[in-house]
């Protein structure tokens, strides 16, 4: 019995390498026949640039930068000299996990550390940048970041505005004449994991709850969005609501493909490629995947579903372990789920699985590997 390992992270709580390393341990206490393959993925969130920077045997950097609440922060990155390549991690430097859950709101968080980053890669001569933009504690439109390339984002006085979210309500223009000069000729591709667009229901907004944005910040928040969409589309005609991931981590890509002519890119599709993700799903009987919180925002490009997806068009049939499983994830079993499993309904509360997730995956796990030994061995 081959089976393929594949989780995505447990955001804020587990990165990926160690979720399939815990699944694996699990599993082989079930059953030491099976043949279980360890493939961690990421999806432009968390453990997005280990993964690839691993699998392309570069190396990491350490940069002190300003985290989402404007306190210094240590973030890490990853090189590929030979390719003059540098990969990013928004979540290093503006993720949700750095922010404790009483003070989150993404009306005042910044990405300013993550132009910090960009700028550290390109004085040291990278001149290709994956930024992965997922698992953002932030909903502001990247002005944050831009800010540290030179790029001005003025009030009708001209003056600049604050570079959070509640500052774009004042936006009224875009300066890119100091645009620093080094950026010039650096290719940015943004790793996005959602394909939401930057306004509405199904926007950027759609993340803020979980971001701390309570109910009566909601119309703040999209009233910000629409002005920088409105901005944007009267200064370079160019209504970013038209780009698929212009909404995913608070607008920053969307932001980053108008003014610096970035690409966005599937982050999952990205990984996919570097770790031969479709050839080992081929090979595998069983595929085991998952992630932290499986629910309706799963089916909006998120890692699992396209897991999913593959296995499916293969005829593979597909177990899933997550922190918590709502009553949406139901819909998988369309695409060849045939179990689905949550480490919550192990513990006493969401907070107490966080806190034991490791020995609760494994015991989560070995129940799996009974299962798969017992009904699809028998």
């Amino acid at each position: 019995m081959k089976i393929l390992v594949a989780p995505s992270s447990f955001k804020e709580s587990l990165n990926s390498c160690d979720i399939a390393n815990y699944i694996r341990t699990g599993l082989q206490k079930a059953s030491k026949k099976f043949d279980i393959t360890e493939l961690p993925l990421a999806d432009g969130g968390t453990g997005t640039a280990y993964i690839l920077t691993r699998a392309i045997d570069g190396q990491f950097i350490k940069c002190r930068v300003t985290g989402p609440l404007n306190k210094g922060v240590e973030a890490t990155y990853g090189i590929v000299p030979q390719q003059k390549l540098a990969i990013i991690e928004l979540a290093e430097a503006a993720g949700l996990r750095l922010v404790p859950q009483k003070k989150r709101n993404p009306l005042v968080t910044t990405t300013q550390g993550v132009g910090e980053l960009i700028v550290d890669a390109v004085q040291r001569g990278y001149k290709k940048i994956i930024v992965g933009i997922g698992d953002s504690a932030t909903i502001d439109c990247g002005v944050g970041a831009l800010s540290v390339l030179g790029i001005r984002f003025l009030d009708k006085q001209n003056h600049e505005i604050e570079p959070t979210c509640r500052g774009l309500i004042a936006l009224k223009k875009i300066d890119i004449s100091g645009l620093y000069q080094g950026m010039k000729n650096v290719r940015i591709i943004v790793a996005a994991d959602v394909n939401n667009v930057l306004t509405g229901k199904k926007g950027a907004l759609m993340y803020a709850e979980q971001k701390g944005a309570r109910a009566k910040m909601m119309s703040i928040i999209q009233k910000a969005l629409r002005n920088f969409r409105k901005v944007v589309l009267h200064q370079f005609n160019v209504d970013v609501d038209g780009i698929p991931g212009s909404g995913a981590a608070g607008g920053i890509g969307g932001a980053m493909k108008v003014i610096l002519n970035a690409e966005i890119m599937s982050g999952f599709g990205i990984v996919q490629e570097i770790v031969f993700l479709e050839d080992e799903i081929k090979k595998a009987d069983v595929v085991i995947t998952g992630e932290g919180r499986i629910d309706k925002q799963t089916f909006y490009g998120k890692s699992t579903k396209k897991v999913v997806d593959i296995a499916h068009r293969y005829n593979k049939p597909v177990i899933l372990i997550a922190g918590s499983v709502t009553k949406d994830a139901k819909h998988f079993y369309k695409y060849g789920v045939i179990r689905q499993y949550s480490i919550v309904q192990l513990a006493a509360s969401p907070r107490t699985a966080m806190k034991q997730a490791p020995q609760l995956l494994k015991k989560v796990s070995y129940r799996v590997g009974k299962d798969i030994r017992n009904s699809l061995l028998s």
